[in-house]
């Protein structure tokens, strides 16, 4: 793996100064006398990879405790189940987290559960202390002494623990009760047992004591009802607001509803269907159908009072308290029907099966590129028996030593050459994507700014804006230019990172032409009233920047891409209606290209309407662009018909300058 300044360790070689035995082969091959050295890399690598699996599964891990901490038993499962994926088999580790599950389980009275989780981290560590504690106290709780007894044995013997001794002795003890008691009855059940022979017992009143037993568990509930904890609902409605608290832990999106309706009967009529709505961090009202739709609501408002508290400077909310829940209650044609909350499958949690297991089959279709396939059949073939099993290959069960030695083998064939030099092209248009994608963001943000500028009027009155009005400009360029500007110049700075890691990277010299026309349609607007001349001339640079970039463009894209439409040969086909997906990516450009023509020409004729010349030759060059990239003549004749010169608004006028008139 390579360094930031492209060292590669302990290697000393630089990937822009490769030492090469042959001048012939490409300069990103290595010598085979560096192959040892690689290889050591390798290993490296695949050590770095199974410490990366031990660092994730360890954050997971912690994270888990927390939850556990918070009595967050629940969400403590999932975690440790995410970090056990992650764990090596046999591992003291992977023994943690299943006896973390158990003291889950334990903690929901789950004791079979317990039981089971304990006994995977004993096969894991047979001498994990607290695996053997946790099961021992299920084992306890379920009846189970004798086998109780011999788990906090095997636990006193690690350490000798006092603690641990007193628990295996009462465990020992309520063993030699249960069986002296199942001695006694099975004496009872010998001759002189039946009617008559009992008489002399004393007689056990059942009832009361089923009873007593149905009393202290009603009692039991009342107590933790009492305890569990409650949560506000803040419910307002024609301009009430009105509080009332449920459980959080049992309470359903109907019995919310009902509370709600029945909070505002004198407002609501019996017949009258409401739906319950929140605002989530974005302002958009979101209609609760379910405790999932409760929990976002919860967090919306959390979050919402946690920037109130930011902006007044009062004292931030304890991190363990809930703050009301925000809802509204809205008349509705139909009363939402509850959406059931995502249910666990039975399976999941289970020692007997997967996490997978009862999945639906995946729809998406992963793409995987053919030099990766390529390369993972040359691995497993060196691999030898190992890697001729069907399916996936667990490395950690293959081995490491083996896994690196195959894979020295591999690298060092004459087939993963040509695999490595795929590899090392795909990474390199990958991370200049990255780049990219990241300039893009500023786009989005800038582009954001014009596009809530625009005038209600405009803005509601249906339809699709193909670009913003020029009122929308206009008040971007009174409110926004310093921000447009900054967003403009941070794209640009990764454009400049994406062409310089991959130098042919059309996309990023497209995408810059693209926003230089953007941001000179933004500068015209603001230098018109009253006059700017040092914005005219931002204008005027804007839209040389653009058509530079697009000729650039056109120089980078691959030779299959480099025949317009109009040159395919195929004339009828030009005059259809062409999608713009259909379009070549030359005659893409070419459009765009055209486009930043066309307008500069409006510009020009703004400016001086008298300079026929000027912004005339602009227009017949954008005509130009326009046909050389197959657009059809129609759509050519709408354009000029609306060219603000008004030369050509006559159709007839417009078709003959189409054709070259």
């Amino acid at each position: 793996r390579g360094s930031r300044d492209g060292a590669l360790s302990e290697s000393g070689l630089r990937a822009d100064e490769p030492v090469r035995e042959d001048e012939s082969l490409p300069s990103y091959y290595l010598p085979k006398k560096q192959l040892p050295t690689m290889v050591a890399v390798a290993k490296d690598a695949a050590k770095n990879e199974i410490a990366s699996f031990s660092a994730k599964a360890s954050k997971l891990k912690h994270e888990g405790d927390v939850f556990f901490v918070q009595k967050r038993v629940g969400e403590a499962l999932v975690s440790y189940e995410k970090a056990l994926r992650l764990s090596l088999s046999g591992s003291e580790e992977k023994a943690a987290l299943h006896a973390n599950r158990a003291a889950c389980y334990l903690a929901q009275n789950k004791l079979s559960l317990a039981v089971s989780e304990a006994t995977a981290a004993l096969e894991n560590a047979p001498t994990w202390k607290p695996a053997l504690m946790r099961r021992a106290k299920a084992l306890e709780q379920i009846g189970h002494n004798e086998k109780a007894a011999a788990d906090y044995e095997r636990a006193f013997r690690i350490d000798g623990n006092e603690e641990t001794r007193r628990k295996m002795i009462t465990a020992k003890t309520n063993a030699a009760k249960e069986k002296e008691k199942s001695k006694k009855e099975l004496r009872g059940l010998g001759p002189g047992s039946g009617l008559t022979g009992g008489a002399n017992r004393r007689p056990v009143d059942r009832r009361a004591a089923l009873l007593a037993q149905q009393q202290a568990a009603q009692q039991q509930r009342q107590l933790e009802q009492r305890n569990a904890p409650t949560l506000t609902l803040a419910v307002t409605f024609d301009g009430s607001l009105k509080n009332f608290t449920v459980p959080l832990a049992s309470v359903t999106y109907l019995q919310i509803l009902a509370a709600a309706k029945s909070a505002f009967t004198e407002k609501l009529g019996d017949n009258e269907h409401i739906a319950l709505k929140f605002l989530d961090p974005e302002g958009t009202l979101v209609t609760v159908t379910s405790r999932s739709d409760l929990r976002y609501a919860l967090a919306a408002s959390q979050s919402l009072a946690a920037r109130t508290a930011a902006a007044s400077g009062a004292p931030q909310a304890a991190p363990d308290s809930l703050v009301p829940v925000r809802l509204e209650v809205v008349v509705v044609d139909r009363t939402p029907s509850e959406t059931p909350d995502q249910i666990t499958p039975a399976n999941v949690g289970s020692p007997d099966s997967s996490p997978s297991d009862g999945d639906p089959p995946a729809e998406d279709v992963i793409e995987i590129d053919e030099w990766l396939l390529t390369f993972a059949a040359l691995f497993r073939k060196h691999l030898g028996v190992a890697g001729e099993t069907s399916g996936p290959l667990d490395l950690r069960v293959v081995g490491l030593e083996k896994c690196c030695e195959a894979l020295e083998e591999a690298v060092g064939t004459d087939e993963a050459k040509g695999l490595l030099k795929s590899a090392a092209d795909k990474f390199q248009e990958a991370a200049a994507a990255a780049v990219f994608n990241w300039g893009n963001v500023h786009v989005c943000a800038s582009r954001k700014l014009v596009d809530t500028s625009e005038p209600a009027e405009i803005s509601g009155a249906g339809g699709e804006q193909n670009a913003p009005s020029e009122a929308a400009l206009k008040t971007a360029a009174t409110r926004h230019m310093a921000r447009i500007d900054l967003e403009f110049e941070s794209a640009v700075a990764r454009y400049v990172q994406a062409l310089a890691i991959k130098p042919d990277f059309y996309e990023a010299s497209i995408a810059w032409g693209q926003q230089a026309f953007e941001r000179g349609k933004v500068t015209h607007v603001a230098s018109k009233e009253p006059f700017d001349a040092s914005l005219a001339l931002e204008t005027d640079k804007m839209f040389a920047l653009s058509l530079e970039k697009f000729a650039e463009s056109l120089g980078m894209i691959p030779t299959e891409e480099a025949v317009s439409t109009s040159e395919t040969g195929d004339q009828d086909n030009a005059q259809a209606s062409v999608p713009e997906e259909g379009l070549s990516l030359k005659s893409q450009i070419l459009v765009l290209w055209g486009n930043v023509l066309f307008e500069r020409s409006q510009v020009k004729h703004h400016r001086d309407p008298s300079i026929d010349g000027a912004w005339r030759l602009d227009c017949v060059d954008a005509v130009k662009k326009f046909t050389d990239a197959g657009c059809v003549t129609g759509d050519i004749v709408r354009a000029l018909m609306n060219h603000t010169s008004g030369v050509w608004a006559e159709e007839k006028d417009a078709a003959a300058a189409a054709g070259g008139k």
